[in-house]
Parts: C-alpha cells; sequence; structure tokens
C-alpha cells in the first residue's frame, strides 16, 4: 500500500502537474538494487544453512533415538544382581527419561520450558531433581549416564555394551550442542540492518526511476518490485530462526511424539498417543507444530 501511494503521488506530480524534477536516471536506482539483491542473496542463503542444519539434527534425534530404544531393550538382560522385574523397570525408566528428554529440549529451543510436560515421563525422584536443573536436557543425560553406569556396576551390561550405550549419549550431547549453537548464534547485525536501511532506500526511489518512461505503468510495476524484495527479506528473517514453532520451521513436537510411539512400542506398550497431525493454516499450508 505503501509502495503503491509514493509510486502514485510520484506519478501525479510528474504527469500530471509537470513537477519533471522528481525524475531520476535509472542507472544508480539499478546499482543500488545490485548491492541489494546481494545482501538479500547472501542472507538468505545463510538462513537457509541454519533451517537445513536444523532439519539434520533433529533427523539425528530420530534415527540415534531409535537406536537408543532397540539397544537398551537388547542390552540389558537380567543377572543375579538383578532380577527380570528390575530389568524391565531399568529399561522402562531409561526409554522415558529420553522421552523427557525430547520434549525438553524441543521446549528449550523455544525457550518455554513446562515442567508440567515432562511429569509422565519422569519418577518422583527424577522430577524432584529437574526443578533444580538450569538446562534440564543436558541434565537428564546426566541422569541417563549414571543410571547406566548403575547397571554395568551390577553386570547386565558387558563392557561393549555399556560403551556403546555411552557413545549414544554422547551422540545425543552432540546433537543438543549444535542445536543449541543455531539457537544462541545471533545473525550478523549488520546485514540485517544495512539489508533493511539499503531495501527501504530501494524501494522509496524506485518509482522516481520509473515514472519517466513507464507513466502509469511505473504504479503497478513499483508495487510488484516492492512486493519481491520485501518477501525476499522477510523469508530470510523468518527462515533464520528454525526453533521458533512456526509452520515453516522444524516440527519438534510432531518429531517428539512420533519417536515418543516408536520407543513405547519397544517396550512393548499398546495404548500409545496419536500423532500429531498437520492442520492447514490460512495460507493453505500444512503445518505441523
Amino acid at each position: 500500500m505503501l509502495s503503491a501511494l509514493l509510486a502514485t503521488l510520484v506519478y501525479v506530480f510528474y504527469h500530471i502537474l509537470h513537477f519533471e524534477q522528481v525524475g531520476l536516471p535509472v542507472a544508480p536506482v539499478s546499482i543500488i538494487g545490485v548491492g541489494l539483491a546481494i545482501f538479500l542473496g547472501f542472507r538468505n542463503s545463510s538462513a537457509y544453512d541454519r533451517w537445513w542444519e536444523a532439519r539434520k539434527i533433529w533427523g539425528g534425534i530420530v534415527n540415534y533415538s531409535r537406536t537408543w530404544g532397540m539397544e537398551v531393550t537388547s542390552f540389558i538382560q537380567p543377572v543375579d544382581r538383578l532380577a527380570a522385574p528390575e530389568v524391565n523397570e531399568a529399561k522402562r525408566i531409561l526409554i522415558y527419561r529420553h522421552i523427557a528428554w525430547l520434549y525438553a529440549m524441543a521446549m528449550h529451543l523455544r525457550k518455554q520450558m513446562k515442567l508440567e510436560t515432562l511429569a509422565p515421563f519422569l519418577n518422583s525422584r527424577d522430577a524432584e531433581l529437574v526443578k533444580e536443573f538450569k538446562n534440564i536436557p543436558s541434565q537428564l543425560f546426566n541422569l541417563q549416564s549414571n543410571h547406566v553406569e548403575e547397571i554395568f556396576q551390577k553386570d547386565a551390561l558387558n563392557e561393549f555394551k555399556h560403551l556403546e550405550l555411552n557413545r549414544k549419549l554422547e551422540e545425543f550431547y552432540n546433537l543438543q550442542g549444535k542445536a543449541e549453537r543455531i539457537k544462541n548464534t545471533v545473525f550478523p547485525y549488520y546485514y540485517n540492518y544495512f539489508t533493511r536501511v539499503f531495501l527501504r532506500l530501494f524501494l522509496v526511489i524506485l518509482p522516481f526511476a520509473l515514472v519517466d518512461e513507464m507513466g502509469w505503468e511505473s504504479i503497478p510495476l513499483s508495487v510488484a518490485i516492492s512486493f519481491v524484495f520485501e518477501i525476499l527479506d522477510k523469508s530470510g528473517t523468518i527462515t533464520e530462526e528454525p526453533f521458533e514453532g512456526r509452520a515453516a520451521d522444524t516440527p519438534m513436537t510432531a518429531l517428539c511424539r512420533t519417536i515418543e510411539i516408536d520407543l513405547r512400542q519397544m517396550l512393548g506398550e499398546n495404548e500409545l498417543p496419536e500423532p500429531i497431525k498437520p492442520r492447514m493454516t490460512k495460507f493453505g499450508a500444512a503445518f505441523l507444530e
């Protein structure tokens, strides 16, 4: 609307009021447009890299979570110091604590931590401990490591299996760190700031360069060009933050639910939650939270 209003005013001044001094040559405006395109291209490319890395991180979390469930349910076996009922309970605690980590990870990245969401997956001791944790996902893995060590000390795990489970915990730590790096690394402010400055400058002077040669057609063309550049700027701004829970962001909650279903089935459970189904946005896009 602002572009249409500005282009209309320029047209009125130039062609109706014959105030031809408002016209500008096309060449300098084109040079500014080229510089703006370079800034937008670099920023959007970097933003897409962050978005794609976030997708790969959560793809790794899905794969390693399934491997974790497979190894926990098959590696830990009853021995004299750990009877079958205790083994089954240990497996359930390790699996459920990992599910709690998944949801805690998603909320940690969105900065929306809700302990009541974790409560169904933690025993009373763990539920009290997490209240004191600053970084809940990280500390949940510390609990996992200590628990695995206890099982190993009771001879329910051999050295190889113990090492493999600890390797999975290490890989989860790495994936969490990569996700936190994206979340906590602010995109260089000067790219955002100067891109916005150049964009505003370009959109303001654009109709002044088009009005001489195009007449009234400069109005819709100015609006169209302004729309394209504004959308490029907006898409880069949104894409560079992939953990905010928007339609195009990494669907962490849906992925957590998918992994939860898989892991609980590995425990032999039948009463499982339903997968999170996509809902449609007002623009017709499928949205998974």
